[in-house]
């Protein structure tokens, strides 16, 4: 593996921690999207098993979500973060929460096999640039879950963004490119991760829990018809328009290339 490129992506996030602290966009620029992501999240944790109590979250950030649990369900869960980012860890130390936090490597993690219940995921195996290497982060996330766990994971897929832009071009607007630090799932390389390790949670068919395309309207919302009325040099994101859409509108079609999964480990 060419090694180059993933370091980019390490001096991105450091760059992003040293700039935002323990702010809540230090891995998400658009505040909504990030309370979206946040409340999705809350909402699964409201109907796992009470015996489900271990809970890793990969890729903590500023510990930001695992602060939100906390605030949520008090010591309900032993909750574990790490990243790869130092300063990111560090960040997250300096809230005194309960959770541990670690340094650590998606693709060789630091703990035994079955060692959790929960896993969480906020845009992050997108993070790892080599396909290949996405599909060995699974199989990390994958061993330390117990069978039966559950993985529930927000991550990037190319479809989302290629229909939102063939809405921009019947309107002239230029295409939104992928994130030069993300390499979004095709819906092949997904099957790929999944197979033999994770099969969807049949609990998600029941409980009351965010739809996959939860971000799919305000997608739609803030990158296209924002984007059409904005006048030129205006706010692009976090605008009054945006906030009082996304509380209006329920999700609809696949405008998003951010999706939540809610996975069993097999």
């Amino acid at each position: 593996m060419n090694l180059a490129p993933q370091q980019t992506v390490l001096d991105h996030y450091a760059q992003q921690a040293s700039q935002f602290g323990l702010a809540a966009e230090a891995t998400m620029p658009d505040l909504i999207v990030r309370q979206k992501e946040v409340e999705a999240l809350l909402a699964f944790l409201e109907h796992v098993h009470p015996s489900m109590v271990r809970l890793l979250e990969i890729g903590c950030g500023n510990g930001y979500l695992l602060e939100q649990i906390e605030r949520r369900f008090g010591t309900r869960f032993a909750c574990t973060g790490i990243d790869a980012t130092p300063q990111f860890i560090e960040s997250a130390r300096r809230r005194g929460l309960a959770a541990q936090f670690h340094v650590a490597d998606l693709r060789a993690l630091p703990m035994p096999d079955a060692s959790f219940d929960i896993v969480l995921s906020e845009r992050v195996i997108i993070n790892l640039l080599d396909p290949a290497q996405q599909v060995a982060a699974f199989g990390e996330v994958a061993r330390v879950l117990r069978p039966g766990g559950l993985f529930t994971a927000i991550e990037g897929f190319k479809t989302g963004l290629e229909n939102l832009n063939r809405a921009r071009a019947d309107f002239l607007l230029p295409p939104i490119p992928e994130p030069p630090v993300n390499n979004w799932f095709t819906e092949e390389r997904w099957q790929l991760c999944l197979a033999g390790r994770f099969r969807p949670a049949p609990s998600a068919a029941t409980a009351p829990l965010a739809p996959t395309n939860f971000l799919s309207s305000h997608y739609f919302m803030t990158r296209f018809f924002h984007d059409v009325i904005r006048p030129a040099g205006g706010k692009l994101r976090n605008t009054e328009m945006a906030f009082f859409f996304a509380a209006a509108l329920p999700a609809v079609g696949d405008y998003s290339p951010l999706r939540i999964n809610y996975l069993e480990r097999v």
